[in-house]
């Protein structure tokens, strides 16, 4: 349970609570409004929205057409706020307020890949090419730590992606009664599931971290931001990770030794453009994602000092900081759903805007997620009984779909986006004979 300051007074209650449900909202609105220009540069994403506006109310803004968002639905989450769900499901199924073992994450992981998110029937779009690898492995429920690490090494220790970022948010708001070494502790395990580059394991306490002091109002000013960061190097320095299960012949010590420099380069970002998002050889690395939401944060933290933290103001500020972020395209889902995580945390869900957070898909049953993880920590009224709730089950409540079953799901998924496209295609030349009609032979 959460410890007495969060309940020892109605106000601290009520705006840890609205901070709770901004996390995790504003999380899966990020991720919603970077698929629009998910895999783009930032110049075809200028040339695909000019008018640099999305909605996900009607009138719903449509997808630019191409291959990989007809694959996806309007108003919907990626892959992304689909494993930060099965962060919080492990977390409600307990219902007692412990944070569920990575070995019960690394089990729920295996099911998304073979059969997607069970408790509300969706397929598993979206499979990053690491997750793919290290989770398919025969090797990875026996020991997944392990299985990372083997996979890991098998690329020179160079792949730092930033898969394991972009699902460690909810544990910001599951320690919220802990102190921050073991917060750093419970962020690093996560992120080594799939994720143990030491870049991305230092992303992940950083942002866990910061969401937990951000909710607690611990964390207010941006120089504590800088703070928490120092901490957390200092943190990982001290654990003696580096070297565990590892030996000279598999790998050299150095090439685990944390840059610093290099982490500190993208922490203080001073514009989106120094972060070079769309680049397509590196958008998925794990500092982009971190530097972006980091410098989101700043500039929030900027607006609201400068307008002594106007309500007005703020109901406007997320909109206004994530709109440029997914314009600079690259992984801008990612970048979005990691970002609009820091941003819910510290503005609250009431200042998330109403054109994203009333339109989402599924959201009256995010909702309820967030509203009853906000009873599992103690900070809001009632009793949770996670195995009670369907939706928690490893299964969802609906049972494990069958090889065979799961075939006939790929195939249906198939024809549908194959539908889909020729009737994109056809619109397309409609248009375009259109066009000639008018403007083509005059004479």
């Amino acid at each position: 349970m959460a410890n007495s300051i969060l309940i020892s007074h109605p106000f601290i209650k009520s705006t840890i609570h609205d901070k709770v449900i901004g996390t995790i909202f504003g999380s899966a609105i990020g991720d919603c409004v970077g698929l629009y220009t998910e895999f783009l540069s930032r110049e075809l994403a200028f040339k695909s929205y000019p008018e640099r506006k999305f909605s996900l109310l009607e009138p719903v803004t449509p997808f630019r057409y191409d291959s990989h968002r007809n694959k996806f639905t309007l108003q919907c989450w990626t892959d992304d706020t689909d494993h930060a769900l099965l962060i919080i499901l492990a977390f409600l199924h307990n219902s007692d307020g412990s944070i569920p073992c990575s070995t019960d994450f690394a089990s729920r992981l295996r099911v998304w890949v073979k059969q997607g998110l069970r408790c509300l029937d969706t397929l598993p779009l979206g499979l990053g090419a690491t997750v793919s690898r290290v989770v398919l492995d025969k090797t990875f429920l026996a020991d997944p730590q392990g299985t990372a690490r083997k996979h890991w090494v098998s690329t020179g220790c160079k792949n730092a992606a930033n898969g394991s970022l972009m699902r460690c948010h909810p544990l910001g708001v599951m320690c919220l009664s802990k102190p921050l070494p073991e917060t750093f502790r419970v962020a690093a395990d996560f992120s080594l599931v799939t994720h143990p580059d030491p870049r991305c394991v230092v992303s992940c306490c950083i942002s866990v971290g910061l969401i937990r002091g951000l909710v607690l109002g611990e964390i207010v000013h941006e120089e504590q931001i800088d703070e928490l960061i120092e901490r957390v190097v200092e943190w990982y320095e001290s654990q003696g990770e580096r070297k565990e299960n590892t030996s000279e012949e598999e790998i050299q010590v150095d090439d685990l030794t944390l840059d610093t420099t290099e982490l500190w380069k993208h922490a203080r970002a001073k514009d989106l453009s120094e972060l070079q998002l769309d680049d397509s050889q590196k958008m998925g690395y794990v500092y982009k994602a971190l530097g972006a939401s980091l410098l989101l944060l700043r500039l929030a933290m900027r607006d609201v000092a400068a307008t002594f933290g106007r309500l007005k103001d703020k109901l406007s500020l997320f909109q206004k900081l994530i709109t440029p972020l997914v314009m600079e395209a690259g992984d801008a889902d990612t970048n979005a759903c990691i970002s609009g995580a820091l941003l819910g945390a510290y503005l609250g869900y009431t200042a998330l805007p109403p054109p994203w957070r009333d339109g989402l898909k599924y959201g009256d049953w995010l909702l309820g997620k967030c509203e009853s993880v906000s009873q599992v920590i103690g900070i809001s009224e009632g009793k949770y009984d996670g195995k009670a709730d369907p939706d928690t089950a490893p299964d969802g409540g609906k049972g494990f779909l069958t090889e065979v079953d799961m075939e006939k799901r790929v195939q249906e998924f198939t024809m549908q986006i194959l539908l889909k496209d020729k009737e994109q295609r056809s619109k397309a030349e409609m248009a375009g004979s259109g066009f000639r009609t008018m403007f083509g032979r005059r004479k």
